[in-house]
């Protein structure tokens, strides 16, 4: 770990290529931080109950939050997330109660978009573990974080078109849901959006 890094950093899931390749991780490679790779089912059980190794704490990066020390300017980011609002309320309209909540990301360099969870809520491991038991609650509404950088999410600025805004909305929230692990609960309805994006 660099010196500047104050706490143990780790990601879960089940397939470890992918969680190599997760948009969650960019912020921290560009940083240089050592983030731990746990693709284990039972990980995402252990490790939250642990809390802390010696005097670090451990965090998952896939939690809102997780991402405060990534030595972003607070009065830089508070400018950029101003100036953003009209676009995030845009894509908080498209997507409805899909979502808790549409955020800009510190934590994006490449992506145009990625899933985090609230801290209280249970991961999106743990709720499939809790499925396959027979223990489904309501389904964990996840937090969207965009990159406002991104050519995609910059065409949103000055649109007016509430079809193509519709469109990527769903995009940049399924392919953030895609590369997360998670499941769609519509394939069709992406696919259709993916249809609709390409032919303009």
């Amino acid at each position: 770990m660099k010196p500047e890094q104050k706490a143990i950093y780790y990601i879960t899931g089940t397939d470890e290529k992918n969680l190599r390749a997760s948009p969650l991780l960019e912020a921290y490679k560009n940083k240089g931080f050592e983030v731990l790779i746990m693709a284990d089912e039972i990980d995402d059980i252990v490790i939250p109950s642990l809390m802390k190794y010696k005097d670090f704490d451990l965090k998952a990066v896939n939690r809102a939050g997780s991402d405060d020390e990534l030595g972003v300017d607070k009065d830089e980011a508070k400018k950029k997330e101003e100036a953003f609002k009209p676009v995030q309320e845009k894509i908080k309209k498209a997507l409805g109660d899909r979502v808790k909540d549409v955020v800009l990301s510190k934590r994006l360099s490449d992506s145009p978009s990625c899933i985090v969870v609230d801290e209280n809520d249970p991961g999106i491991q743990m709720e499939r573990m809790m499925r396959a038991m027979g223990q489904a609650g309501p389904g964990i509404k996840p937090i969207l974080e965009i990159n406002g950088d991104h050519a995609i999410v910059k065409t949103l600025e000055s649109c007016s078109d509430e079809s193509y805004i519709a469109d990527v909305s769903e995009v940049l929230f399924d392919q953030a849901l895609l590369v997360s692990g998670a499941e769609l609960k519509d394939p069709m309805e992406f696919v259709k959006a993916v249809n609709k994006l390409l032919s303009k």
